[in-house]
Order: C-alpha cells, then structure tokens, then sequence
C-alpha cells in the first residue's frame, strides 16, 4: 500500500524541508512510533517550543472567560451543526424531487445554550455533503417552524417531526408538509404526572419549498391521545407512505403511516400506530400499538439488546429489502429510563426486527426477533428518511454534549449531528456457533441449517459513501503497513478533525486505536476491543486533563462472527471519526458508538495503535485522514450570537425550562 502524503514535514534538528512524495514507500506503525508508556518523558517541551502552552485550559481559566469566547475550540465542522446555540433531535428530513434539494430541521433554541421554546431550525443541501441555512446563518434566521401565541396549541413548543414533499391530499405540486407534535402545557416528562392536553400532533405547510411556512387551519389534525391510555407521553410522529404496509393490511387504495413514542404509566412504553389515505393527510385512525412491552423490560440480554424503559420517543416504523429481494420490517425508538448500569444514560435508543402479520382488528402485530442499540453511546433521537433519489433509508442523530454542562457559555453552543448513516439489511451466511454466545433474541435474526450452520441477518448502517467521499476533500491522507501490534505507539500528528480506519485480526486481548494524544502523554483517549468480553469501550480517563468534563469509559456490546469456512473470528474493522469534541466509532457496519471528548490541549492530536499489557494483534489496512471538510462553507466559522437569559414572564418563573 503507497502513502497518500502532501504535506511539507520538517525533520527534527534540520533547516531544511522535505517533500515526501507519493510513492511505494509504507509508514511502519512501530517505525513511528511513541511508547504510550512513556510519553510523559519524550517531546515534554514541545508545548512550550510550538507556542501553545497559553492556548492550554484549564477549568479555572474556562471560568473566567466570556460568552462564545471557546465557540471553535471543539466545534464540530464536518457534521451536520446549528448555527449557534442549543440543538437536538433531526426533524423533517427529506428529499424533494420537485428542486432536487435535500431537506434537515432540527430542534433549535437559538440566543440559547440549554432547551427551551424549542422551534425548528432548517437547512438544505444538493448532496447531503455541504449544507446552506435556508434564512441565513445569523441570529434566529434559519428557523423554520416557531411556536404560536401565548395559549395556543403550541405556543409552548414544536417538538419533533417528519415531513413529505407532497400536498394535503398527497399530489407533488411543490408543496412540503410538516407533521410535527404542538405543545400546549409544560414540563413534561414520564416520570411526573402528565397534564392532558399537553401534547396533540398538528401540521405546517411550505409552498415555496420551504423557505416560508404556514400553519394549517384545522390543526391540530390529532388532538387526544388513544382512549384509555394514562399516558406518559405522545410525539414525535413518524410519517411516511408505505405500500409494503398497504399490502400487510389489505389497503384498497394508497395510504400513509405514522407511529409516535408514547407510554402507558404503570404498563410500559408504547408505538401507537396510525394511518390515513393518501388523498387526505388530515384523516388519521388509530389502528392500536405495535406491540406491548412491559416496563423496563429487554428483548434479550441487556448487554446485547438494550432496555425499553418507560417511554418511547421519536419511533419509527419501516421496512428494508434484502439482497435477495426479502423485505424485513424494523422499529427504532428512543427509550427513556431503563436500566443504566451498562449504560449510564437516561436515555436509549434502539433497533429491533419483527415479523409482522395483520390482527382480527386490521391493525399490524409487531413481534421483535432481533434487536440492540443504534448507537452504544450519546446519541438520541435517531430517526430516518426514505431517499427516494436513491433508493435508500438514511438516518440521523442527535449528539448531546458530553461536558456536565461546564463550559457551556464560553462555548456558546451544545449539540451536533452524527453523520447521516445508510441503513440495510446485512446478510452474512457460513456461521458457526462455536462459542455458544451466538445468540436468539439477540442482535441477529438467525437462520439454522441443516450442515450446523448459521445465516445472520441483522441492521447495518455506514457513513453514507458519497459524505464520507466528501469531507475527504482535501484531506491529508496517510497508510500504514500491516504487521503484529504487541504493545502500544503514536503513530503521527493529526488534527482534532481527522478519520482513522484500521483492521484488526487474532486478537490476544484489548487492542484498537489511540486518538487526541498529547505530546507528552497527559492527554488520550484509546478505542480498543475486548474479545473476551465482547465490549467495544471508549476509554476517556485521560481525555482531558480539565474533569469538570465527562469522563467515565463508555462501552457498548458487539459479538463478531466465527466463519466456518476458516474456523477464526471475522477481522474487526474499526473507523473512526473525530470532529472537534465529536467522537463516532463504526464497527463491521453493526456497531456504532458516538461520544464527547474535551481535550484541554491544543496539541493532543496523536494518533496510532492502542495494545492492551500483555495483548498483541494482527492490524492491517490502517489508513488515517487529517483535516476533514467544513460542511457549512457559506458560514464564517465563528457562527456565534449574542446569548440571552429568559425573563420570568417567558418562562413562568422557569418552570417551563431554565431560561439559559
């Protein structure tokens, strides 16, 4: 494998610089590298030497800084990001054939660092790659969606939503519909009581292609949640069209389906299921839930597959066809309060698979067979979009800060996207259950042969291709050659924008990668895989040296399979990908972890193998990319405003939200 290298690299005790060239020479990992073990003893200058010691934090100088004054030191710029201010979940995302333009809301509390009279802000792309904010980056001008009048139905919050590039009576003319969940009363949580009237499900309409939005007359379309429920919550509504769902039913004519998160106190959480007739989105049935889980209950073992809690929120409905033209339906949904000593959230979401057969009511029977965590980390509020241009189902995400919302003034900002995820049906066939971990109700749905072995189906999902191509754009890329790993090295310096790809093999204990190494050793963050324990973990002990920050190690549960045709485990392919403090980790395209991490210094830009005591692995295919793509080009990269706190009054004395 050849080096990608274009950048200039001086030597050290030398005058001069040296090109190096693309050619057949490799970068040998060990060659490279720095014990990990005794960083702190080598380059301990540096910091002084390459002027950066002033630009190091710490938590006392955060504390006597000003409003906005950290806005880049880990902003995100390769992913998907508001302006400025307080974001959350993805909303309304879709692609409209009529002007080829992709749309994302999101959840927005612009002049704001923390939630609060949520609206929607708005962006478009023609590619999913660069993004432009539809009003302009400055102020509130990239909200779409705004909360109504004092005593409205939703004066008090647009919470999220989906929408369609279709009219009322579903015809293409130009028009886009948002369906999204009008509140009315606030707080509201399932752990408290829940004041009826809080929630009801209404519409906005674009005829202009979204650059201006109206709210429809006969709103809301859904005033009451189903009868009989005490429910702790009812929103988010997921809508689509869906003839494969036409055909489980029965439908004579063309429909739309919707599913919301919801929950019934004291029972569990819930997916209720509703549809209408394409020719009028405002006549919507409640044809029952999905299926009925009880509290805080699991499809399988938890370290696998998760826990449902008690409330669902931002649920989605939808099938996928396999490479042998198979459909499989899934359900994915955000779970609030479950169990969280593996994963020390309140918050969850989840995947699972089910068969699905229609009731004696004409409603659809959910019965999961598979499942486990979208995402092993932050991430929330996953929810997706049918791509009609390809022909493709693409998710997003919502990545929270991580920070115990120190800092959160100086920064000016909290949350990002991850990158928009393909989502298919992964087939992989010649398994065996060699180990017996190889599990039912688990993260596959399995198949058994007659010759003992497996056929496993479970979700994929991978950076959509032509984004990953994207923020590649005049990166610096570099490739190492392949060998053994018995102990751990900093390979290179990178950026706080960078990509890394590796693949590991025969595995003899922990082993992955290292990233935000500092010169000195004070500062890293490892990335390793366990194969006795079959726990990805994200080690952020040494993240940074300022633990005001989040610190604890995060883990998640990926089980690789055992070809039979080979005897071995399959080679674990680990990518990740770095943008300021936003972490993701991509595993075999079946495991995905998002985090935070807050280094300190300018400076912890290392990268390179990470070997447990003791371990050693096969590691091949290692290739890293520096300094990835602004994905908002027509924004300056300081987008900050000016941050405002809320009166009383517009807050009712800051019981609605906090007002920062």
């Amino acid at each position: 494998m050849s080096v990608s290298c274009r950048r200039l690299v001086q030597p050290q005790n030398s005058s001069k610089l040296i090109l190096i060239p693309r050619s057949s020479m490799l970068w040998p990992i060990s060659a490279l590298g720095f014990m990990l073990s005794t960083l702190p003893s080598i380059l301990a200058t540096n910091s002084t030497t390459n002027g950066t010691s002033s630009e190091n934090l710490t938590a006392d100088l955060i504390m006597s800084m000003g409003n906005n004054t950290l806005f880049n030191r880990w902003r995100p710029t390769s992913h998907f990001i508001a302006p400025a201010g307080w974001m959350n979940d993805p909303c309304g995302m879709m692609y409209d054939p009529n002007t080829d333009t992709y749309h994302v809301h999101y959840q927005w509390h612009p002049y704001h660092v923390n939630w609060g009279n949520i609206s929607w802000g708005h962006a478009t792309s023609k590619d999913l790659i660069t993004w432009t904010d539809v009003g302009g980056w400055e102020g509130n001008g990239a909200q779409s969606l705004v909360t109504g009048p004092n005593g409205s139905y939703n004066h008090l919050g647009i919470f999220s939503g989906t929408a369609q590039p279709v009219n009322l009576t579903g015809g293409q003319d130009g028009t886009i519909i948002a369906f999204y969940t009008s509140v009315q009363h606030l707080p509201t949580s399932w752990a408290i009581h829940y004041i009826p009237g809080t929630e009801s499900q209404s519409i906005a309409i674009s005829k202009d292609g979204g650059n201006t939005w109206e709210q429809y007359e006969g709103n809301p379309i859904l005033s009451d949640p189903p009868e009989g429920w005490n429910i702790t919550g009812w929103r988010d509504p997921f809508v689509d069209p869906w003839p494969a769902m036409d055909n489980v039913l029965g439908q004579t004519e063309p429909h739309y389906y919707a599913v919301l998160g919801s929950g019934i106190k004291g029972v569990g959480p819930r997916i209720p299921f509703y549809s209408a007739p394409a020719r009028n989105l405002t006549d919507w049935t409640f044809l029952g839930a999905l299926w009925e889980p009880a509290d805080n209950t699991s499809l399988g073992a938890t370290v696998e597959t998760g826990t449902y809690g008690f409330n669902f929120e931002v649920s989605n409905f939808f099938s996928l066809e396999d490479e042998d033209g198979n459909l499989h339906y899934y359900v994915m949904m955000g779970t609030e309060g479950g169990n969280t000593t593996l994963h020390p959230r309140a918050q969850w979401g989840l995947w699972n698979e089910g068969i699905v057969s229609r009731r004696a009511n004409g409603s659809a029977q959910f019965t999961p067979v598979a499942g486990g965590a979208i995402d092993s980390g932050l991430l929330y509020a996953v929810t997706s979009f049918n791509d009609t241009k390809n022909n493709r189902r693409v998710q997003w995400g919502w990545a929270p800060e991580d920070s115990n919302n120190f800092g959160i003034n100086q920064q000016g900002y909290q949350g990002a996207f991850a990158l928009p995820r393909e989502m298919y049906v992964k087939k992989t066939t010649g398994i065996i259950n060699a180990d017996g971990n190889l599990t039912t109700l688990g993260n596959n749905r399995l198949i058994e042969h007659s010759d003992g072995t497996y056929t496993a189906y479970t979700l994929g999902a991978r950076p959509v291709p032509e984004v990953v191509q994207g923020i590649r754009n005049g990166t610096i890329q570099k490739n190492y050659a392949s060998g053994t790993i018995n102990s751990s090295s900093i390979s290179g310096e990178g950026s706080s924008h960078i990509e890394i790809s590796a693949t590991f093999s025969n595995f003899t204990g922990p082993a992955g990668v290292t990233i935000a190494a500092s010169p000195g050793g004070e500062e890293y963050t490892t990335i390793s895989f366990d194969p006795d324990t079959f726990l990805v973990s994200v080690n952020r002990t040494y993240s940074s040296t300022i633990y005001q920050f989040s610190n604890y190690t995060v883990v998640g549960y990926f089980y690789p399979y055992t070809l039979e045709k080979s005897g071995k485990k399959e080679d674990v392919e680990m990518h990740v990908y770095l943008d300021g403090s936003l972490l993701e980790v991509y595993v075999n395209d079946r495991f995905w972890l998002t985090t935070r991490v807050y280094p300190s210094r300018t400076d912890s830009t290392g990268y390179g193998v990470y070997v447990a005591d003791g371990a050693s692995v096969q590691v091949s295919n290692v290739a890293v990319w520096t300094g990835l793509a602004n994905v908002f080009p027509e924004r300056p990269l300081n987008s900050s405003s000016q941050l405002v706190f809320d009166t009383p009054e517009e807050t009712d004395n800051y019981i609605w939200w906090a007002g920062n």
